[in-house]
């Protein structure tokens, strides 16, 4: 363990929005890092939150051509099994938006939109500028369904010069991926940027029963957006975006028999994952005179997705869900922001949400049913259809403030109020014997709920390079309905279950030295969590007696507390060598009925560790760029490590029943990277790889519904490809 976190003290803040590049060949001090997480453009350094940023540049470098590709460099997000639904944490604390009435608890947003459904989530990185990982609660300025973290995603925006690029890839696995971006101005006060991209990838699972491939990739990805400046100090940008996905997403397979290949396995379905989605948006920014600001955010999103897999995996047909998930939204956010002055200033917004998700799902039962016997039979070559459908509708006004004592002392304060109400529209469901599901049509309900999200703190300025920080923060993750729980004993536990809140209490510093070469920022916190919701097993009166029953509700107690420590250091030129670690202690501090049921006795996970929340997790890479002396070249070369300590799928792990099917092993990962390139950069060709010693690693362990029989997913094995990059 001692050489482990000695190893991590190279911590990794992944350099991003960084400085412009400059024409020369290598880079002796460490580019600055801006970031929007305050709603106004700030130095990173200077501001109070635990951030890790990924800028264009570093993406390239670990090669991340969607969402989920930065989690390996980035120890406290997960991403979970990465499936198609969107699972993602911060700090321990994971979830994903399951079911139309149930949120996520990491908010993703795209140049300041917010995204409102997990399976949105995993986006293409179209035309990115940046993305940044606020680590920990976000409830006074993100708002609501922030309460483990947010994802800031910022797009490169049109300008006045001429300009664009072109990308070309080719790799194992049938991996191939061509983009482009093209920026032209149209006058003296206008400009229009086009953005495409396909990706492909015929993915490293095969299916020998069927003779097809999965975990494979087909996305095309689409933005226009178009800057007017009809008059000095206002800049308008209209934007648009389309994505549409056709992958061929495995959901697990049984565990392999030992000494066969654990990529084939045989299944009578061929899993698949189809998304369509897409929006637009108009920000407007004015100058108000006084160096004051005005921004507006309007926006409209859309999008469904059709999830089709075989839920119990194998040949015989027991249960294929075709799940198919829709939203529309609408967001308002408007703000002003007051010039920096030498004592104070703020930013202050309304904001207004509204969103109606919809669930269609049909249970197709096969001939497998007859295992079971009567009455269970009954439901062989049946489809069920389901339907549910939930609006929300939120109001919030936010204020951020800073009051400058002197040169050193800087106090902080910042507080969200909200008001939200949900409404569960319509609940249908059909089942002819009412055995699994209990008939109901048009089903509603209805709730509202008002929340006050406070964050206050003190900056300490120790230098113009040394910031120590300290905060307190509170976030929410919305109340909603389980329109999943249509079992007749969990319908009569009832279905709606409460907000839940964290007070979140963090300790930073975050300084740079030795000329800018060196820089290292280290965050303590302990985030306590209350009302967590989470299924667990509850007791319910139903047709006369006492039964026990699964149940989502607001049973538990959670809490995160660790360190994350981030450094990057240039002790040469040229030569970068940078890390991240972080050290997550997230468990349950009450979940009772949480470790299900062994030998007739109800157990509790109390202290039982998160999902997805490894107690250690760390990125370490070095990068060397050198001018060759050759026609203006530079070669540069990078390798990764990240370390991923074990971790579990379900809390149910305490139960002997299940320990081995839900625990995974921890791992570790290479990447590597080389890349030519003319100095200038005017074009770059690259050779890369991911997982580049081959390792197997598991990212999901699991029980199927029917038969409990153990599930499984591994990671993907080592690719190799090859890049080019051209600027126009």
């Amino acid at each position: 363990m001692a050489a482990f976190l000695g190893a991590s003290a190279l911590a990794f803040p992944a350099v991003a929005a960084e400085a412009p590049a400059s024409d020369e060949a290598v880079q002796d001090s460490i580019g600055e890092i801006t970031v929007t997480a305050q709603k106004r453009t700030e130095s990173a350094q200077k501001v109070p939150i635990s951030i890790q940023s990924f800028g264009a540049a570093t993406l390239a470098e670990i090669n991340a051509s969607k969402l989920q590709d930065i989690e390996i460099a980035a120890p406290s997000l997960t991403f979970g099994d990465g499936s198609e639904q969107g699972r993602a944490g911060i700090r321990g604390v994971i979830d994903y938006s399951r079911n139309a009435g149930y949120d996520s608890r990491v908010g993703l947003y795209i140049d300041g939109v917010y995204l409102s459904r997990s399976w949105m989530m995993n986006q293409t990185l179209l035309g990115i500028q940046q993305v940044d990982v606020l680590r920990g609660p976000q409830g006074t300025l993100f708002g609501k369904n922030t309460d483990a973290g947010a994802l800031s995603i910022t797009t490169r925006q049109p300008s006045h010069g001429a300009n664009g690029e072109f990308e070309g890839e080719y790799g194992n696995f049938g991996h191939w991926k061509v983009a482009g971006r093209v920026n032209v101005p149209l006058g003296a006060d206008a400009a229009l940027q086009l953005s495409a991209t396909h990706l492909e990838d015929k993915g490293y699972y095969h299916n020998d029963y069927l003779g097809t491939r999965n975990q494979g990739v087909n996305s095309d990805a689409l933005r226009a957006q178009l800057l007017v400046e009809p008059a000095a100090g206002v800049r308008v940008t209209i934007a648009a975006d389309y994505v549409e996905d056709n992958n061929s997403t495995l959901h697990y397979t049984y565990v392999p028999t030992p000494g066969t290949d654990p990529y084939h396995f045989n299944s009578y379905y061929d899993d698949q994952a189809r998304r369509k989605m897409g929006g637009v948006s108009v920000t407007g920014e004015v100058e108000l005179g006084g160096g004051y600001a005005l921004t507006s955010i309007t926006a409209f999103r859309s999008g469904k997705q059709d999830i089709d897999f075989n839920n119990e995996t194998g040949t015989v047909p027991y249960l294929t869900v075709h799940f198919k998930p829709s939203t529309d939204q609408f967001s308002q956010e408007l703000r002003i922001a007051s010039p920096v002055g030498e004592h104070f200033d703020f930013v202050a917004g309304l904001y207004y949400f509204w969103g109606r998700n919809v669930d269609r799902t049909v249970s197709s039962y096969g001939a497998g049913l007859a295992y079971f016997g009567y009455p269970y039979s009954l439901y062989a070559g049946l489809d069920m259809p389901s339907h549910a459908s939930v609006t929300t509708k939120s109001y919030a006004g936010f204020l951020n403030a800073n009051y400058r004592i002197n040169d050193v002392i800087e106090l902080f304060v910042g507080g969200r109020l909200t008001y939200e109400k949900k409404t569960l529209d319509n609940l249908t469901t059909f089942d002819p014997y009412g055995i699994f599901t209990t008939p109901l049509d048009g089903y509603s309900q209805k709730m509202g709920d008002t929340f006050f999200t406070p964050k206050g703190g003190v900056n300490l300025h120790l230098s113009n390079d040394v910031l120590v920080f300290g905060a307190v923060g509170k976030g929410f993750k919305s109340g909603g309905f389980n329109t999943e729980g249509t079992s007749a004993t969990t319908f009569a536990a009832g279905i709606g279950f409460k907000p839940e809140t964290v007070v979140s209490y963090e300790l930073g510093l975050k300084s740079q030295f030795f000329g800018r070469r060196a820089r290292l920022n280290v965050t303590g916190f302990y985030q306590k969590f209350d009302d967590y919701q989470v299924f667990t097993f509850v007791e319910t009166q139903f047709a006369g007696a006492t039964r026990l029953t699964t149940s989502l509700n607001n049973a538990g107690k959670l809490v995160s507390k660790g360190v994350e420590v981030d450094a990057t250091l240039v002790p040469v030129t040229g030569l970068t060598l940078s890390g991240n670690y972080t050290y997550n202690l997230s468990e349950f501090t009450s979940y009772p009925g949480g470790g299900g049921i062994y030998n007739g006795v109800l157990l509790d996970a109390d202290g039982a560790q998160a999902p997805y929340a490894p107690r250690h997790k760390a990125y370490l890479s070095a990068s060397y760029t050198t001018a060759l002396g050759i026609a203006d070249l530079k070669l540069t070369g990078h390798f990764g490590y990240s370390i991923v300590s074990s971790q579990n799928f379900d809390p149910k792990v305490v139960n002997p029943l299940y320990r081995q099917a839900y625990s995974m092993a921890g791992y570790d990962l290479a990447d590597a990277n080389l890349t030519l390139a003319k100095q200038g950069g005017d074009w770059s060709v690259s050779v890369w790889s991911k997982n580049l010693f081959d390792k197997d690693y598991i990212k999901f362990a699991n029980m199927t519904a029917l038969l409990s029989n153990r599930a499984i997913m591994y990671g993907q094995p080592r690719t190799i490809g090859a890049t080019f990059h051209y600027n126009f």
